[in-house]
């Protein structure tokens, strides 16, 4: 059976995102070296249909579930390891060697908490947008989830030293759920 969350995921990609096409090449160029700008200019995001609100509940029931697993295994609170991540963010986007140390020992306790980008997508950018009511609950989610596939991403890139688009593209929605 397919879990809330992928069919949340599922459902709002087909009822509520629209993609728009680049309207001339240096769009394009700009959509493919800028994710931030990709998400905002390619992408609008349409009201939740009142059909998904339940779906949606029981979607950010789930997530709950998993984020007080990951945060027992971790041993800290959101707060904390949301304050602990932004230490590992700083000292990889600065250049810096601490945050693989912190990304290796991290990485084994949240494995597989976040599935995939697409929950990624769905918690940072979708939901905030589809359900402006509820958005700031939304972003607070997306922010853990964002933040916990970050690590993981981090840690692929520390055994695969390979500085991967992943990396980009999962940095632009942490810019899209750190902005208030």
């Amino acid at each position: 059976m397919t879990s809330p969350i992928d069919r949340l995921e599922e459902a709002l990609w087909g009822a509520c995102v629209v993609q728009g096409a680049a309207p001339d090449e240096g769009t394009l160029v700009r959509w493919q070296t800028d994710e931030l700008a990709h998400l905002r200019e390619r992408f609008s995001v349409r009201p939740l249909p009142a059909e998904f609100d339940d779906l949606a509940r029981r979607a950010l029931a789930q997530w709950q579930e998993r984020e007080q697993v990951a945060c027992a295994r971790l041993g800290m609170a959101r707060e904390a390891f949301l304050s602990e991540f932004e230490k590992l963010r700083e000292d990889y986007l600065g250049g810096g060697q601490e945050w693989q140390r912190t990304a290796l020992s991290l990485s084994s306790e949240i494995h597989g908490a976040v599935r995939n980008m697409d929950w990624v997508n769905l918690f940072s950018w979708v939901l905030p947008n589809a359900d402006r009511e509820r958005a700031e609950t939304h972003r607070m989610v997306g922010r853990m989830v964002t933040a916990l596939f970050y690590v993981e991403l981090l840690f692929k890139h520390v055994l695969l030293d390979d500085q991967s688009l992943s990396l980009r593209k999962i940095e632009a929605r942490w810019r899209l759920v750190s902005v208030p």
